[in-house]
């Protein structure tokens, strides 16, 4: 596996002190197990480089200054609501030789016949849950999807081409990739039907309430 080194600098500011030092840099700390939590600085460009190689499952070598570097991962960002720009990064420090929990995505490769000659929708699942030493975790797990033949076909956990060194936390017959067949017509009248019937009985519901409000109305007596 590629090595992902990504460069950092010891931070002394905290509070309002951040906004004014930033620039674009991002604040960020490093904390884990045994480890002496640090405020650091990164290069905004430098960080989106080494997380779009990373991800939150794939190990980053941490350079902080000129210190040894410290094994960690992504553990967890916070974006700005608007701009999608990246204010604060979490990195967890991670020891080579106990496993961490953390999720790996999904990718899907390959075309399904079920999709392409018979109009079904694929679904799949985004990422899976696993157990493994920080060493060991890889950044993806690839599902061929073109042995989806026919709607009764799935792709389950047990199915998955994965290293015996990585534990999958869910049950190995849990539906990984399917197709769903397109509705038919009779299944969309049905349910055009009691869509038709959910808006008849609000609307019933309101005429009735709007009927005993007037009738309360007209019982209130007269004020001179």
């Amino acid at each position: 596996m590629e090595k992902i080194n990504l460069a950092v600098q010891d931070r002394k500011e905290t509070g309002r002190k951040i906004r004014e030092s930033a620039g674009s840099k991002i604040p960020a700390v490093v904390y884990g197990h045994g480890f002496e939590t640090k405020n650091v600085w990164v290069g905004a460009t430098s960080f989106n480089r080494a997380f779009d190689k990373a991800g939150t499952n794939t190990m980053v070598s941490l350079e902080i200054d000129d210190a040894k570097p410290v094994n960690v991962l992504i553990h967890d960002f916070q974006a700005h609501p608007i701009t999608n720009q990246i204010m604060h990064i979490d990195f967890f420090h991670v020891r080579m030789d106990e496993t961490v929990d953390t999720s790996i995505p999904i990718v899907v490769t390959g075309e399904s016949e079920a999709v392409k000659s018979l109009g079904g929708t694929l679904t799949h699942i985004e990422s899976i849950a696993v157990r493994a030493l920080p060493g060991d975790l890889i950044h993806e797990i690839t599902v061929d999807i073109s042995v989806l033949g026919g709607f009764d076909d799935r792709i389950v956990v047990a199915d998955l081409d994965v290293s015996d060194k990585i534990e999958i936390l869910i049950d190995e017959q849990t539906s990984v990739a399917s197709v769903i067949a397109p509705r038919t017509q009779e299944e969309v009248d049905a349910a055009d039907e009691e869509v038709d019937a959910d808006v008849s009985a609000v609307e019933s519901t309101t005429d009735k309430e709007d009927t005993d409000k007037e009738a309360e109305s007209e019982d209130e007596p007269k004020k001179d």
